[in-house]
């Protein structure tokens, strides 16, 4: 199951021992004189396979647009990967091989089972950005994510739900990652700051829960409103249910519900649906966007649709590490690398993310969101509100 991209001059461990051009001193792991290699770790198989879609693709197209340019510094940028199966057992493994065997600099990571390698790699001050799904990313400072969406509270969730008539709400979320729970607990104050009370927080696995047991128990509690901490593909079925069993929520709130596939396949069932989204939507159009699309129709041709919330996500954090590099000056090291990337203060991705202070990223919620809602007829997102601003919940969890 390992790959290597964009081959590079050498093996992983004759790159973290191979002389580099500064000064001819032995430069950091996974840096040569030509190249610089990264390790990317995300379930590849496995239950939760299906909710990471083309993550591969949007790093092949912004790593394949770096190089096309020159690289960073001049030096190519090559990655291995390793399937972490959505287990921690597997993401400790793979973390592992990628840094022990592959000598790779830092990783890219995008799980749900972050928590498994995350010590091991805290440890050996390898750098790790990605997608922030579960509590630890808040808790080791050489993980940094482009959004905050494991950091303190906000009233951003609640206040969708309060000025769309909801006053009590189900959280649904998945439970197959421990570290949602954390998550949805900080869902769980936002609502309440604005008003909405928390009527059940409810866990879900698909495919071995029955959504009309979910769905029975989500319209018992009386409440007007659902929120949701499922992946997309999940949800089709789940609110189908909800709505036989008499249920009928005036707000759904799908914290990760952007896929525009989904509704050629389901949208139906998703119609009116709410997604807030950090970065800026496929709908905006614009150079940014046209940008990522060109990268990935030319370096990520196997994906049919690019317009994929994962890819794009993935691209992002790419960038991010890219930028990082190119912050880190020619003989980069791990600890300079993440220090460059924290003396960032106006990152936005080539104008796909409002701009952020990644030192303040992890602590710290993303500045505003874009409300998305599913058209009644399900065939398209429209923007239901621009700029919702977040405010920091108090007290903190």
């Amino acid at each position: 199951m390992l790959l290597a991209v964009f081959a590079g001059s050498g093996s992983g461990s004759e790159a973290a021992g191979a002389r580099t051009s500064c000064g001819g001193a032995a430069g950091a792991p996974g840096v040569t004189a030509g190249e610089i290699r990264l390790g990317l770790l995300y379930p590849d198989s496995g239950m939760v396979a299906a909710d990471f879609p083309a993550v591969r693709a949007g790093v092949d197209a912004r790593i394949g647009a770096a190089n096309a340019a020159g690289g960073v510094g001049g030096r190519r940028i090559a990655y291995d990967w390793r399937d972490d199966d959505g287990t921690p057992t597997a993401n400790l493994l793979g973390s592992r091989e990628l840094v022990e065997r592959r000598g790779v600099f830092g990783l890219l990571e995008f799980t749900s089972a972050a928590a498994g390698g995350a010590g091991y790699l805290a440890d050996r001050g390898v750098p790790v950005v990605g997608s922030a799904m579960e509590d630890v990313w808040a808790r080791y400072p050489s993980m940094v994510s482009v959004a905050a969406t494991t950091a303190t509270p906000i009233d951003t969730y609640g206040r969708v739900v309060a000025e769309r008539g909801g006053h009590s709400a189900v959280v649904v979320r998945t439970a197959l990652s421990a570290g949602v729970a954390g998550a949805a607990a900080r869902v769980g104050a936002s609502l309440r700051a604005a008003g909405v009370g928390v009527a059940a927080d409810l866990a879900y696995t698909p495919g071995a829960d029955s959504p009309g047991d979910l769905a029975r128990q989500v319209v018992a509690t009386g409440a007007d409103s659902v929120v949701t901490l499922l992946a997309p593909s999940a949800l089709p079925a789940l609110l189908r249910a909800i709505r036989d069993a008499g249920g009928q929520p005036g707000v759904v709130l799908a914290l990760d519900g952007y896929d525009r596939g989904l509704l050629r396949a389901a949208g139906v069932d998703l119609a009116g649906m709410l997604v807030p989204v950090y970065y800026r939507p496929f709908e905006a159009g614009g150079p940014p966007t046209a940008r990522y699309l060109d990268a990935m129709r030319r370096y990520a041709p196997q994906v049919d649709d690019p317009e994929q919330a994962a890819s794009l996500i993935a691209y992002l954090s790419t960038d991010l590490f890219l930028r990082g590099l190119q912050a880190a000056g020619p003989c980069p090291t791990r600890a300079g690398f993440l220090a460059a990337l924290r003396g960032l203060t106006r990152y936005d991705a080539g104008g796909l993310l409002p701009p952020i202070a990644v030192a303040t990223a992890q602590s710290h919620p993303a500045t505003c969101y874009t409300v998305l809602r599913v058209d009644p007829t399900g065939t398209a997102f429209g923007v239901d509100q621009h700029d919702v601003c977040a405010r920091p919940v108090t007290p903190a969890l």
